[in-house]
């Protein structure tokens, strides 16, 4: 009897320990936000949605920046379902922020959606669309393997780690947090992309409005933030197409963030209309030279700011 609950126990535990193995081979090509969980805490943060995590590229601002700021940048943006503005949002930047007592900084993007939620009841917390999804739900945001993150929000076979790790991929979430997609593509295929998503947004327009609440929880993010370091608020470059759409979710949204921008005394540097120095997937993202030209330029915004502070 004691040598068959030896063996069941064997087989037990050999599956578990075998996952578990599987697990720990995730490395950001299975899964494009599971590796902001397993990373340790950071001491400085790039914040937003898609936008910014596919745009921003943390080690050529580190590497840049080294003279003015000594904590590294992390890229911590999701998508503009999952990080808009709002107490799940902010209570994960407070898990992933570690303790510092140097200089540093943040840089928190900032869109109409953002600051939207549902156009029938734009400032009902319950209906905030964050609250069904994996950032209101994970709240250890540094331990690996996240055993939670992927029992419950990785949505593909387990076999898929071992497979796309051993592939030569196009997208990886890589160790800075910066979310690096696809390769370049014909004119033709981002003038389709383009329209795909110009289609998508429009839509958009008759869901969601601006909540005063998600613009109150930006406005206690940048306040949290700015105790810890110091804080850049940036609007991301986009198509023109797109901008047009955004400009009407939000009319007044470029007034709403100056009016932040004075309250706390921290820049504002608005690429929203720089849409003929940039390339774009498909009008929103960023392809990766691009991202590349977008943060050398954020690093030469920074400076030339620090300069003129001191």
């Amino acid at each position: 009897m004691k040598r068959f609950i030896l063996k069941m126990s064997i087989f037990s535990i050999l599956p578990l320990a075998s996952l578990y193995l599987i697990f720990l081979l995730e490395n950001g090509t299975a899964d494009p936000f599971y590796q902001r969980f397993v990373t340790p805490k950071q001491k400085a943060l790039i914040l937003g949605n898609s936008k910014a995590a596919q745009g921003i590229i943390p080690s050529i601002i580190i590497e840049q920046l080294a003279d003015v700021y000594q904590a590294n940048l992390y890229n911590y943006s999701f998508t503009v379902y999952n990080s808009p503005f709002g107490p799940a949002y902010l209570e994960s930047v407070k898990n992933k922020l570690a303790e510092y007592d140097g200089k540093r900084y943040f840089i928190i993007t900032v869109d109409p959606w953002s600051i939207s939620s549902d156009i029938n009841d734009p400032n009902n917390l319950d209906k905030f669309e964050e609250n069904d999804r994996f950032i209101s739900d994970i709240n250890d945001v540094s331990s690996n393997p996240n055993v939670p993150y992927l029992l419950k929000w990785f949505s593909k076979s387990y076999y898929e780690i071992i497979l796309m790790r051993s592939k030569n991929n196009l997208s990886k979430l890589n160790e800075d947090g910066w979310f690096m997609t696809g390769e370049n593509v014909s004119k033709n295929v981002m003038d389709h992309q383009r329209k795909l998503m110009v289609d998508y947004y429009t839509d958009y327009l008759n869901k969601y409005s601006l909540s005063e609440l998600r613009l109150k929880y930006l406005k206690e993010t940048i306040g949290f933030l700015k105790e810890r370091g110091d804080v850049y608020l940036v609007r991301m470059p986009l198509h023109t197409d797109i901008l047009k759409i955004e400009e009407q979710v939000v009319i007044d949204f470029d007034q709403k963030i100056h009016e932040l921008s004075n309250l706390f005394d921290v820049p504002f540097f608005d690429y929203s209309k720089s849409v003929n120095v940039f390339e774009f997937k498909d009008g929103l993202h960023l392809d990766k030279k691009s991202a590349e030209n977008f943060s050398n330029q954020l690093v030469e915004r920074i400076s030339r700011f620090e300069e003129l502070k001191n």
